[in-house]
């Protein structure tokens, strides 16, 4: 056998193992119930294959990449959460000190928490559509055009997909003046100030001044910079807002759920993330 043959039957070896990890991390895996695979090495003292076909591997690779990407929006706010923590450790590292440079790592965690948050509601009401065994991608009798084409739901703001969804199975709609509908529109609206960032005392920039006055009193801002500061890309740098942001793609995704009842299965995963 040639060495370049070789390595890549060792390098197919070793990742199958590693699939079936990730594949178990992404919260799908059966709980408590060993694979197929763990029983097969388990006992015995058998040890791992040394050489597996390719195309078995390549089925556990396709296998294993669908159903990451089919839970993807989970991963996101699993993301977001970790970033939540991360800023709160270091707001508590440094509670007795005014102002320093570690305030830019607490940006860089608070940002990254709001852009995951916001990326699970967008990717989850996607994935919910595109399930092909789902009922929403039976109602639909070209789903190519009416998803995906020029004019399809894909191309729609990602809260008016959720309200669409809950037409075609004939739900109720989300009132948009409830606390959960308008909190997810404040949580898009501040990623996308962060995005696309613009200060507020631009005067053609109202509508950052109309979420800042959405926002304030849903969390304590952060004690590190001066009240001046600028709001979005500063004092809502904050563990309390970081919080309130996952409270918010919780709460959401709930208010959908007691009306759409898709998936428990995967709708469980994300009850996880409750406090």
């Amino acid at each position: 056998m040639g060495g370049a043959a070789a390595h890549a039957q060792v390098s197919r070896a070793c990742l199958a193992p590693c699939l079936l990890e990730a594949y178990r991390d992404t919260g799908l895996a059966p709980r408590g119930r060993k694979s197929d695979y763990d029983h097969r090495m388990s006992g015995s003292g058998a040890k791992p294959p040394i050489e597996l076909h390719a195309h078995a591997v390549a089925s556990a690779q396709i296998h294993a990449t669908a159903r990451v990407i089919a839970n993807f929006a989970w991963q996101h706010l699993r993301a977001a959460t970790m970033f939540r923590d991360q800023l709160v450790s270091i707001e508590a590292s440094n509670a007795r000190t005014v102002f320093g440079s570690f305030f830019e790592d607490i940006r860089s965690y608070g940002s990254a928490c709001i852009m995951s948050a916001a990326a699970s509601i967008e990717a989850l009401i996607n994935e919910l559509f595109i399930n092909p065994e789902g009922p929403l991608r039976k109602k639909f009798e070209d789903f190519e055009t009416e998803f995906w084409g020029a004019n399809g739901i894909e191309r729609k703001r990602s809260l008016e997909k959720y309200q669409v969804a809950l037409d075609m199975l004939g739900k109720p709609r989300i009132d948009e003046q409830t606390s959960s509908f308008r909190n997810a529109w404040a949580l898009f609206e501040l990623r996308n100030a962060l995005v696309h960032y613009k200060p507020t005392w631009d005067p053609i920039r109202q509508r950052n001044v109309e979420l800042i006055e959405i926002l304030s009193g849903q969390f304590e801002p952060s004690k590190f910079p001066d009240s001046g500061a600028d709001f979005v890309t500063m004092r809502a740098m904050s563990g309390d807002c970081m919080n309130w942001v996952i409270t918010t793609v919780i709460n959401f995704l709930r208010d959908f759920d007691s009306r759409s009842r898709l998936d428990d299965n995967k709708m469980s995963g994300f009850w996880r993330f409750e406090t």
